[in-house]
């Protein structure tokens, strides 16, 4: 795994995204502290933690957990780091992968889940990036990224992802739907 040209926290970046992240097509990559690793895939099985990338970051151990393209790095690192949880993005499926799983993983229903959301990512994660000269070659990073099993493993990746194991990503999916339902379904019995 080759690593990416710049990083920082997301804590620093929820306010100067603008300024430290270019508009151009490129790469990223979600590290998070080892214990909320942990923490997140204690509830994935047949996970291979030895395969999962490893990196100090001011002194302390950061797993990769995800990987993502972009068209445009600055709208889509923004997405992730500030995006609402509202009711119509959880029903729509239009709430980002990374931020469904997060919620689904730490058991929170996913129209509830903001705050909780923005307060674990502030205090665990780390965002690397690199632009690339267009999105094609973005794709084909990702593509290497995610189909080398004997590389690199992202267990919150779903799509295309051939280095996790398939009951790892099943379970991740019921998970998703578990935690967007659990809103929809007190939508429908407050109805009745």
């Amino acid at each position: 795994m080759k690593r990416l040209c710049s990083t920082d926290t997301v804590k620093n970046l929820r306010d100067t995204v603008a300024q430290k992240v270019t508009m151009q097509p490129g790469v990223y990559r979600w590290w998070f502290k080892a214990d909320a690793a942990r923490k997140l895939l204690a509830q994935l099985p047949a996970i291979d933690y030895g395969k999962i990338s490893k990196c100090f970051y001011e002194e302390e151990e950061y797993f990769a957990l995800y990987f993502g393209i972009a068209k445009n790095l600055q709208e889509r690192l923004n997405w992730h780091i500030r995006q609402h949880h509202t009711l119509s993005s959880v029903k729509s499926g239009y709430l980002s992968t990374l931020r469904q799983s997060l919620s689904a993983l730490l058991c929170e229903d996913m129209s509830k889940a903001e705050q909780y959301i923005n307060k674990f990512i502030d205090n665990n994660c780390v965002v690397e990036w690199e632009d690339t000269t267009n999105r094609q070659q973005a794709e084909a990073i990702e593509r290497n990224e995610l189909s080398d099993a004997s590389c690199c493993c992202y267990p919150l990746n779903i799509q295309d992802n051939l280095a996790v194991p398939k009951c790892a990503i099943q379970r991740l999916k019921e998970l998703r739907k578990l935690s967007r339902c659990d809103k929809l379904m007190n939508i429908k019995l407050n109805k009745l």
